[in-house]
């Protein structure tokens, strides 16, 4: 099938890749704390330094001073493309968004090969499905509230990549008579990258591994529970594949921590997002259930309407449900809609009941990028059998006049919408390119007071400060005045920059006449303006 659409799909390659273009010329920084985590840490990777960061952006695993081991918290995937591209070609942030670029592009192909395969078998005219195939791969390319995503430097196009990869090749082991081994340690390959790009990669093998073992137990004919040896033979191939990308990560956290995973899995056990930010609070199941089933309840629904409303709008780009719902009741016994939509069940109850708070804030966002491909290949069948269910009843119904009319629709409403969130995320109000417009004037006016080698600053974004050009820096709590003022005097800070975006516990703290006596007003940036910024210095020895 690849080969005989091979020119399709390097047209429709060509096509998004210039898109992707397009999108990424007028983003010239990162504008998130994520995405700038990512691009900081791949410069120091591309500069030789290795696996290390210069600031703190959260204290759960109690770390030491920085600098300390980066990708403690946040996989590494994602800076060691942007750090191999910069290697090459040099530092910049137009050298680190090539990787992004290039994957980005080749989701759009990737669409296009799994609507064929929900097509096969269903339309007699190749040309139809030929189309039904262009219009996924254009909604891959306008993909709503992704577009603004796809070439930044985060987790987001190498986890979509990784993890869409990994369940068709799942899926071709299930479905292809021919060498189903290849493919089943291909899919292994693609989870493990999927997994060194987002820790919730581990859910792809847990879908593919059980999803197999189902298959493979339903299609013996004498209706026997065992698994032969064949079935294991091919989960060890999963396996191997898994761990050849993930060992060597794995091995690295344990050199430098002890542990495999050292921190993310506390999470679980937030009472609120902002308990990332605490310090020295115990985060376990213990303290969980001391807040009271009526809380836990209601931050459950908090999240379970937010990410119904991600679902709506992100996934389905709202116009798309209907049609989606069509057409996975029509292929349910589709062994790839299955196993894509196991895969979305459950990232789906994870986000919302176990990383409650960190997945209603954007984990669930980021990680269904692998199930886009699904998504919009399901939304052309849904479109082609419902036009086929309308024409049988009405008389004058032209079904392939129609389809293409409404199928051309689909990728306009999808342009649109595209624009309008590209539009208002970087082009208008979203200050993509003026994020943290202040922090190289912070960084200028301390380092022309101190060294930056050994300077220690509190401030709201740290990685951000070290892309402006500052030095060292460890994130403002989500404490009171008292447990901020200790954290001062563990780190051995000194200064504290705060904004209007501070803690609510600190909000006396932004107030520089009542502020605490450890304290001295050296510095305000952003006079007179609705977001002055105060740089306070730090008297030694605190009080």
């Amino acid at each position: 099938m690849f080969r005989q659409h091979a020119r399709q799909l390097t047209l429709l390659f060509i096509v998004a890749l210039f898109a992707r273009l397009l999108t990424a010329y007028p983003q010239q920084q990162p504008n998130y704390m994520d995405a700038t985590y990512y691009y900081v840490n791949a410069v120091n990777l591309a500069q030789g330094r290795g696996f290390v960061e210069d600031f703190l952006w959260h204290y759960l695993n109690n770390p030491d001073p920085p600098p300390q081991p980066s990708h403690l918290y946040w996989m590494p995937l994602t800076s060691m493309l942007a750090g191999g591209s910069m290697a090459l070609v040099g530092i910049s942030y137009r050298a680190a968004q090539l990787p992004f670029v290039l994957l980005s592009a080749m989701l759009a192909p990737l669409t296009f090969f799994v609507t064929l395969m929900l097509f096969h078998g269903r339309d007699s005219r190749q040309s139809h499905t030929v189309w039904f195939a262009w219009l996924a791969g254009l909604l891959a390319i306008f993909s709503g509230f992704y577009l603004p995503f796809w070439p930044a430097i985060d987790n987001f196009t190498p986890f979509a990549m990784s993890g869409s990869l990994a369940l068709v090749l799942a899926y071709l082991a299930i479905d292809s008579p021919d060498q189903p081994g290849r493919y089943m340690f291909g899919s292994g390959v693609a989870v493990g990258l999927a997994h060194l790009s987002r820790a919730d990669g581990a859910l792809l093998f847990m879908v593919i591994g059980a999803f197999h073992l189902y298959w493979l137990m339903r299609a013996r004919q004498n209706g026997s529970s065992q698994i032969s040896g064949r079935s294991l033979f091919y989960l060890l191939l999963l396996l191997t594949g898994y761990l050849l990308i993930l060992t060597p990560w794995l091995s690295r956290n344990w050199q430098v921590t002890g542990a495999l995973l050292p921190a993310g899995t506390q999470t679980i056990w937030l009472t609120e997002y902002n308990d990332l930010f605490s310090y020295g609070r115990e985060l376990s199941a213990q303290t969980f259930l001391a807040q009271g089933w009526r809380t836990i309840l209601a931050g459950r629904w908090f999240a379970l309407t937010i990410n119904l409303q991600r679902v709506l709008a992100e996934w389905m780009m709202i116009f798309l449900l209907p049609l989606v719902m069509v057409g996975g009741w029509r292929l349910r016994q589709h062994a790839l809609v299955q196993l894509s939509g196991l895969y979305a069940l459950l990232l789906f109850l994870v986000m919302t009941f176990l990383f409650t708070f960190p997945g209603a804030r954007g984990g669930l966002f980021h990680s269904a990028g692998a199930i886009l491909p699904f998504i919009y290949g399901l939304a052309l069948v849904g479109l082609n059998d419902s036009i086929d269910w309308i024409s049988a009843r009405r008389r004058g119904w032209h079904a392939q006049s129609a389809k293409y009319l409404f199928g051309g629709a689909m990728v306009l409403f999808a342009i649109a919408l595209s624009g309008f969130v590209y539009y208002q995320r970087v082009l208008s109000g979203g200050g993509w390119n003026s994020a943290d417009a202040h922090y190289p004037e912070i960084a200028a006016w301390i380092e022309t007071q101190a060294n930056h080698e050994t300077t220690i600053i509190m401030i709201n974004n740290p990685p951000a400060y070290q892309y402006h050009g500052g030095g060292l820096s460890i994130i403002i709590p989500n404490e009171d005045v008292t447990t901020t003022m200790q954290i001062i005097e563990r780190y051995q800070v000194d200064y504290l920059v705060l904004d209007k975006n501070h803690p609510a516990p600190l909000a006396n703290l932004y107030q520089p006449e009542t502020s605490h006596p450890a304290l001295h007003l050296v510095k305000t940036f952003a006079k007179n303006s609705d977001n002055e910024i105060y740089l306070f210095e730090v008297k030694c020895p605190i009080d």
